[in-house]
């Protein structure tokens, strides 16, 4: 049998050695696939114009849905994924990113500058400059992940 591992740093190793003494092989290109509860990846796949990218989570500042594309934003970079807004929102770790609308989720330490606005809204200015809305919908939840 062959499994692929997406496990947390801190428990990897002990069940690689837990499956090794069973004779359980460990490859990357396995069909099945063991994942640890709360199991975030530290990176996601993406296209740019030379072809797939793998952009690292602590790179990303922030990730927008325009009409039927998903874009993720770096500080000096834009890449498409095929991945929706709601999927990311749910493989990405909660405690570093947020989402702050229906069509923008971004990352805890991207925000460069918080301006609040009418009936319950925040406008935000982000490390790589871009400007976002934090809706009504969200703006509790946005008050509460930054205590603010």
């Amino acid at each position: 049998m062959r499994l692929r591992l997406r496990l947390n740093r801190d428990t990897e190793e002990q069940v690689k050695e837990e499956l090794k003494k069973r004779e359980i092989e460990i490859s990357e290109d396995a069909s099945l696939i063991l994942t640890e509860e709360n199991y975030y990846d530290e990176r996601i796949f993406c296209k740019d114009e030379q072809g797939t990218a793998i952009v690292s989570l602590n790179k990303i500042c922030h990730i927008e849905s325009l009409g039927h594309d998903v874009y993720v934003y770096t500080m000096d970079k834009k890449f498409k994924t095929e991945l929706r807004i709601y999927q990311l929102a749910s493989l990405l770790p909660p405690e570093q990113f947020i989402r702050i609308s229906n069509s923008v989720i971004i990352q805890r330490n991207s925000i460069n500058h918080i301006r609040p606005g009418l009936s319950c809204k925040f406008f935000l200015t982000l490390k790589n400059g871009a400007q976002v809305d934090v809706t009504r919908t969200y703006y509790y939840k946005f008050k509460e992940f930054y205590g603010i």
